[in-house]
């Protein structure tokens, strides 16, 4: 599981059969992307982890 904080999404990959992360499971697998991603903010909760905050300083990149 992967988990984008700005963008409030996540993205789940197989590793033993995906180990490029090509293929995101979250969708086709919802249920257990939620499951997981719930586990881990509980772990981050227990844990008092600091959590990636937006950068304020950020301009994207000029399109070009």
């Amino acid at each position: 599981l992967i988990k984008f904080y700005h963008y409030d999404k996540v993205e789940l990959y197989n590793l033993a059969k995906d180990p490029s992360e090509k293929n995101d499971l979250s969708k086709k697998n919802s249920a257990k992307a939620k499951e997981l991603e719930d586990k881990l903010v509980a772990w981050q909760t227990k844990m008092k982890a600091k959590l990636p905050v937006p950068n304020p300083n950020y301009r994207p990149p000029a399109k070009k």
